[in-house]
């Protein structure tokens, strides 16, 4: 029989009205990847009876974990759930097309994230569903080239194999990469042309001890804790602009949008703004690898100013609900 192939893959995301539990009405999302490394992982514990043998007693099953990175090239399209559960609040404004305020806040209840192996995997085990899944914590990697990436780590309570899709029809609003060409940045509010790399973190610092006797080795709850907003960039060491704002712990903040054609959100114009509104660059001089040009890496930390939130994303796009 032939092989499964990523190549033939798919990752479809359902959203929670209860945790852990697949939704009434399934209505899932078309989700687009780079990889999913999401799996499912029990233990075998063993018995420590002694019994005047060597032979060890037949093992029981442990707690199962379920946890896995879900890598993407950023785009606008079908993005926004997934944004949505890693940082919890959100408005929509517009009637087409549709601007998407992203903000921190309660996380959503769950999701249910479903794999499909391929047409050539047939019967149980084509489809592994993941239910009560959450954002642990979120990625974004700006490089001077090439595709700016997004890193959702994703924890989950239980996994189920099936032959059948939960839902045989699921909504795709299709997806289209930005090219880092098509990305600017902005400094303390002023555009900035010497930065060669720019990463943003953020963590939910999800509880993922809780299960309970009698659960079936299932996480009941993975509930959020602080938002850590984290990051650092990488710019050219032309001046000594950054280092004193570390130095002195300027506040500032960071400001980085991808947008093509007239960025209004309609099909083909579609943007993404990620705004650190209130950042501290942590102090730390460049070093000097030979004779090359200098560059200066500060590390950042983000954080709330009265009704000013740390971090929030702007997605325009065609698409009405998220």
């Amino acid at each position: 029989m032939p092989q499964a192939r990523g190549s033939q893959a798919a990752l479809t995301l359902f959203e929670e009205t209860t945790y852990g539990t697949d939704p009434g009405t399934p209505d899932g999302k078309k989700l687009y990847f780079v990889s999913a490394d999401l799996s499912s992982d029990q233990n075998l514990m063993d018995s420590e009876t002694i019994t005047g043998l060597r032979e060890r007693a037949r093992p029981v099953q442990g707690n199962i974990t379920v946890s896995g990175n879900v890598d993407m090239e950023i785009g606008a399209e079908s993005i926004g759930t997934l944004l949505k559960h890693a940082l919890g609040q959100h408005t929509t404004t517009g009637t087409g097309p549709y601007v998407h305020t992203i903000t921190l806040g309660d996380l959503p209840v769950g999701m249910t994230l479903e794999k499909d192996f391929g047409a050539n995997i047939s019967g149980t085990g084509r489809y592994e569903k993941f239910n009560g899944c959450r954002v642990k914590s979120l990625a974004l990697d700006l490089p001077s080239e090439g595709f700016p990436k997004a890193q959702f780590a994703i924890v989950g309570a239980s996994s189920t194999l099936a032959s059948a899709p939960l839902d045989a029809s699921i909504t795709d609003y299709g997806h289209t990469s930005f090219s880092a060409f098509e990305a600017s940045i902005q400094e303390g509010g002023a555009a900035i042309a010497v930065v060669t790399a720019a990463k943003i973190n953020l963590d939910n610092g999800l509880d993922e001890s809780v299960y309970v006797v009698g659960g079936q080795g299932k996480r009941r709850a993975l509930p959020e804790q602080f938002s850590t907003v984290t990051g650092e960039i990488t710019a050219l060491f032309e001046d000594p602009t950054l280092l004193n704002k570390a130095i002195n712990r300027t506040a500032s903040s960071l400001k980085i949008t991808l947008s093509r054609g007239t960025a209004d959100g309609s099909a083909g114009n579609e943007s993404i703004e990620f705004f650190v509104q209130n950042l501290d660059y942590q102090r730390k001089s460049p070093g000097i690898q030979g004779p090359k040009g200098i560059l200066i890496t500060l590390s950042f930390k983000a954080y709330r100013v009265n009704t000013t939130t740390a971090f929030q994303i702007t997605l325009k796009n065609a698409v009405a609900t998220i």
